[in-house]
């Protein structure tokens, strides 16, 4: 039986904590957008949030299906089976029955998987024509931490495939990692609440969360007397 390398011995169990942690904080976003959705009575308004809604869900099913993936390469790992095939006569591999588990190309589908989540949550907030105020966490502290952790997890996956020689497989992961950050930034900014003196970089983050500050803003000043 062959053998993982020694230094990855941690790495899943902590992606898949990570994991855990997107998965619990995923849930307040997911509420408060269907009580949205629920309230709202313009038609078109309330399918964009209910579209939101899916996505939420849908992302929730990606990560329910990664980390059982995750787990089943830690537990071929923990038996000592990679790619062990029957043996013929001689002794020699027997490639009809095919192998008894792969952990790299598991590894690899989870990983796969993982950008999945983040292509998902991206899809959740984007902003649309009519409607661009609406591509906004609405638990932006919930949504952060969920980001962030799903950013670890991916980054934790990667350092495995790493340690697995698969570089390539690696390298496909960096677009997401990168992605989830400016996502974070994006989406996960409070309005700043009035008389706290917002710095310029606050109101800067808001108005890149929320569009329709910046307009309300102007609107505002426009009917102010000079």
């Amino acid at each position: 039986m062959t053998g993982h390398p020694a230094t990855d011995g941690d790495l899943l169990p902590r992606a898949a904590a990570q994991l855990v942690i997107v998965f619990e904080q995923i849930g307040a976003e997911h509420q408060a957008l269907a009580a949205e959705a629920e309230k709202i009575t313009a038609t078109e308004r309330r399918g964009t949030v209910n579209r939101m809604v899916e996505r939420i869900a849908q992302a929730a099913h990606i990560l329910h299906h990664t980390v059982n993936l995750l787990a089943t390469v830690h537990g071929l790992r923990g038996l000592g089976i990679e790619r062990q095939f029957s043996k013929d006569g001689n002794g020699r591999d027997y490639s009809p029955l095919n192998a008894l588990g792969d952990p790299s190309e598991t590894l690899f589908e989870a990983a796969e998987l993982l950008q999945a989540v983040a292509d998902t949550l991206g899809k959740t907030y984007t902003p649309t024509r009519k409607y661009p105020g609406l591509a906004r966490a609405r638990c932006p502290q919930q949504m952060r931490t969920a980001l962030a952790s799903l950013r670890t997890a991916l980054e934790l996956v990667c350092a495995d495939l790493v340690a697995g020689h698969d570089e390539e497989g690696a390298a496909e992961c960096t677009p997401a990692i990168e992605f989830l950050s400016e996502l974070a930034d994006r989406v996960c900014c409070a309005v700043p609440a009035q008389g706290a003196s917002p710095t310029a970089e606050e109101v800067a983050a808001a108005i890149r969360g929320n569009p329709e500050i910046a307009r309300a803003a102007a609107a505002a000043l426009a009917t102010m007397p000079a």
